[in-house]
């Protein structure tokens, strides 16, 4: 007898516990010139309209929605329209979330801000509200998830790219399972449950996404901006003599550790700009009508003098600046008219 008492109180204790709120609309009992306004002028998710909207065909939908944690799901079915959203209503609007719609069966084609876009069952976008667009959907059921745009940018920002995105249906079948569980299940899951769903859908997203979005290079580090810096100006006076380590670090306003860090694979600023006037001295002497003479380029590039450039030339190449041109020049002669 207790342990048939004891099941019955875990039974009531279960139907006690508080279901995730669901929130329902249809416009299947409303008069069919009623139905467009009564959902257009409906407050969810806003008071004001977000879209400028024209049905194109006889107008019906039902929408059933939930809130998991942060993140709103809806699950839509909605005859044809077509869905605007110019940059006059984004000025006007505080209203910017990032929306993820599932397209269960239907199509939707059109623009989203210069980005073409065209979406076909089993896929899924990106439609960042904070932006402009159009596009026309056929009869359609959709899943909907629409995300705060702090919780967006969290979690896939930055958000320049995402506008119009569509997952293809492999990377897409994931996000799927998930919203077609969650749709099913929903008027029987527990409101302790919202805050984990809502992770899981983020969490699919997240795989989705980092499967076909392009590849973003990391930003460049202060070290690589510093270098880039340097390399820049050593361009510039590489055929001058004030071209010392000091004189760098007064240019650039680093200190001699930092600038000598971001020049250590190279062995050091010196050797660095070493190599850039041994690659322009070689570079010179290719010019075999100029035939400009090795002193001449020595002075011109830094060196002290013909002997200097020779040593350093013959350490790097293993020859010197006259036996490369030399070797140039019978190349030259070697090659038969035409090149060939």
């Amino acid at each position: 007898m207790s342990c048939i008492l004891t099941e019955a109180a875990d039974d009531q204790a279960a139907d006690a516990r508080e279901r995730i709120e669901v929130l329902r609309f249809s416009t299947d009992d409303l008069p069919a010139d009623d139905r467009y306004r009564a959902w257009y002028m409906r407050d969810w998710p806003r008071a004001q309209p977000i879209y400028r909207t024209k049905p194109i065909e006889p107008f019906d939908t039902r929408w059933v929605s939930a809130q998991l944690g942060p993140v709103t799901f809806a699950r839509v079915e909605i005859t044809a329209m077509r869905w605007e959203r110019r940059l006059a209503d984004v000025r006007n609007s505080d209203f910017d979330p990032v929306v993820i719609s599932l397209m269960k069966s239907g199509e939707a084609q059109g623009d989203f801000d210069g980005r073409p876009f065209h979406e076909t069952p089993g896929t899924f976008h990106f439609h960042d509200l904070g932006r402009a667009s159009l596009h026309v959907s056929t009869a359609s059921l959709t899943y909907n998830l629409v995300l705060p745009r702090a919780l967006a940018d969290q979690w896939f920002g930055p958000l320049g790219d995402l506008h119009g995105l569509v997952v293809p249906t492999d990377q897409a079948k994931l996000v799927f399972a998930l919203a077609e569980q969650v749709s099913d299940l929903l008027p029987t899951l527990e409101a302790e449950q919202a805050e984990r769903l809502g992770r899981m859908f983020l969490e699919a997203l997240a795989v989705a996404l980092a499967a076909v979005r392009p590849k973003q290079s990391p930003p460049p580090s202060a070290r690589a901006m510093l270098r880039r810096r340097a390399e820049d100006r050593i361009e510039e006076r590489l055929t001058t003599g004030e071209l010392t380590v000091e004189h760098l670090c007064d240019a650039l306003g680093a200190t001699r550790a930092r600038l000598l860090a971001a020049f250590s694979a190279d062995g050091g600023v010196r050797a660095y700009i070493l190599i850039r006037r041994l690659e322009r001295s070689r570079h010179a002497l290719t010019d075999l009508e100029r035939n400009e003479p090795v002193g001449a380029v020595a002075h011109r590039l830094g060196f002290s003098d013909a002997a200097h450039l020779s040593r350093a030339f013959r350490d790097r190449y293993g020859m010197t600046p006259r036996q490369y041109r030399d070797l140039l020049r019978a190349d030259r002669e070697m090659s038969p008219p035409g090149g060939e």
